[in-house]
């Protein structure tokens, strides 16, 4: 039924439902398929990144990147969390649709497989001819969890994790496939998922030890001891400490923006670079003591407000201000690539925009969730937030650091937002089809890694 449901919508629809393929030029639908490749990286929050405004110069390939492709300034992950987030990015559906992560009716948080019946990017693609491949650095988005439909090859590269020569090995594993496994007769989807900078924050030398001038404390970057120290046994984190840790993780992100200028380089090299669509996206961000959290998993913004970049053949460089969100993702890389969009696809596409800035933007209101958490921001930038007590009300654009509730004031606003709020979650809720398959159960190896990740209890 799924197989017969796509080819009869490769033959109907060039595009998808809102973006018509007639919006292409004649010698864009001749021109050789683009390749398309998406770079994860694994709890990179935006507000590090040259791009978006670091102070600390960590950035230099992706800033170099970021002068020939356009930058979505405010970007909204569906879920503060990999799973749930990467399967809105691969299926283009809110979490409370897809419900790979979910409550049970005794509030338990449970995870499930993603039902066979969704259309994954990666299978929308491969229907239209393209090769897919899926190198990646995390067990997490893998066949337990019903990631991997439609992609040809799918690796876990050198073990996984973290810490080490991670992103070195995936770089090396990407560059060796486009040289060995590539067939140049047919385009190719590549999903790279990095892992740096995700906790624990130990970047190979001479990276680790770069920040660390003028620290006198005991803290490695080890995830388990700042779990142990500020989380379980609630230890308050001097100023210095949590310097210090953003220091280690600014360490991360250059490492890994080494390993991408290679990468970005191997592109030149192998004569891909100008037929290539490449997008550069986060599942997730990182806190440190903001809002007294660790890690991830809620809804403030050091959470779940990531970057978006995309570098595209005839879109030219720019910024773009208006609100995204991660299931916007993947209806834009096909329309880009002239690709059909997955028929229950939730986001939208921005590429009519990308291709000609004097199209309008998509607009509307972005949401993300995690739990009991739940969270709006409308197209003006005020962010209503439900789950912590009371309503909370912020205006992002006077203030990012979301420190001064206006909920208070702002009663009627308040309910406003709450409505569409409420219409959202009950639309991704009536968009679910059929019951999610049980998850498989994890191998030894995957428990070992959740693990050292922290999502599993010692």
């Amino acid at each position: 039924m799924k197989g017969s449901r796509r080819a009869t919508l490769l033959v109907l629809t060039a595009c998808g439902a809102a973006f018509c393929a007639a919006a292409y030029s004649s010698e864009a639908v001749a021109a050789p398929k683009p390749n398309v490749v998406v770079v994860v990286v694994d709890a990179m929050r935006a507000d590090r990144l040259g791009p978006y405004g670091a102070t600390r110069d960590v950035t230099p390939n992706l800033n170099r990147f970021a002068g020939r492709s356009v930058v979505f300034e405010h970007v909204l992950t569906q879920a503060a969390w990999t799973v749930p987030a990467m399967t809105s990015l691969l299926t283009s559906l809110d979490p409370l649709t897809h419900r790979v992560l979910r409550y049970n009716p005794n509030q338990r948080l449970e995870m499930d497989q993603l039902s066979a019946s969704e259309d994954t990017l990666a299978e929308m693609f491969k229907s239209a001819g393209y090769q897919t491949v899926a190198l990646k650095k995390t067990v997490v988005v893998d066949t337990n969890r019903g990631l991997t439909q439609g992609f040809d090859v799918n690796r876990i590269i050198g073990g996984q994790m973290a810490e080490g020569i991670s992103a070195q090995e995936l770089t090396d594993a990407a560059s060796a496939w486009l040289g060995t496994e590539r067939d140049p007769a047919r385009p190719f989807l590549m999903y790279l998922h990095y892992m740096d900078p995700h906790s624990s924050y130990r970047a190979p030398e001479p990276w680790y030890s770069k920040y660390k001038a003028g620290y006198s404390g005991s803290l490695t970057g080890d995830h388990m001891e700042i779990e142990r120290r500020f989380v379980q046994n609630k230890e308050k984190a001097t100023e210095a400490d949590i310097a210090y840790l953003k220091g280690l993780y600014d360490a991360e992100i250059e490492y890994w923006d080494s390993q991408f200028g290679r990468f970005m380089q191997q592109l030149v090299i192998s004569g891909l670079d100008s037929n290539t669509i490449v997008a550069v996206v986060a599942d997730h961000g990182e806190a440190f003591a903001e809002h007294g959290q660790w890690f991830h998993g809620d809804v403030w913004q050091e959470n779940v407000q990531i970057p978006w970049i995309v570098k595209a053949p005839g879109v030219a460089p720019g910024r773009r201000s208006d609100w995204s969100q991660i299931i916007d993702v993947a209806p834009t890389l096909a329309d880009l690539a002239g690709v059909p969009r997955g028929p229950r696809w939730q986001g939208r596409s921005h590429a009519a925009n990308l291709l000609n800035p004097a199209s309008p933007a998509p607009g509307g209101s972005v949401y993300t969730e995690y739990g009991n958490y739940r969270a709006l921001i409308s197209p003006d930038g005020m962010k209503l937030v439900l789950g912590y007590g009371n309503a909370k009300l912020y205006n992002l654009h006077s203030d990012p650091g979301e420190s001064n509730d206006l909920a208070p004031v702002r009663g009627m606003l308040v309910d406003r937002l709450k409505a569409e709020l409420d219409a959202r979650t009950t639309a991704a809720r009536a968009a679910v089809v059929g019951a999610a398959p049980a998850a498989l159960p994890l191998s030894p190896e995957q428990v070992q890694a959740l693990k050292a990740l922290g999502y599993v209890d010692e």
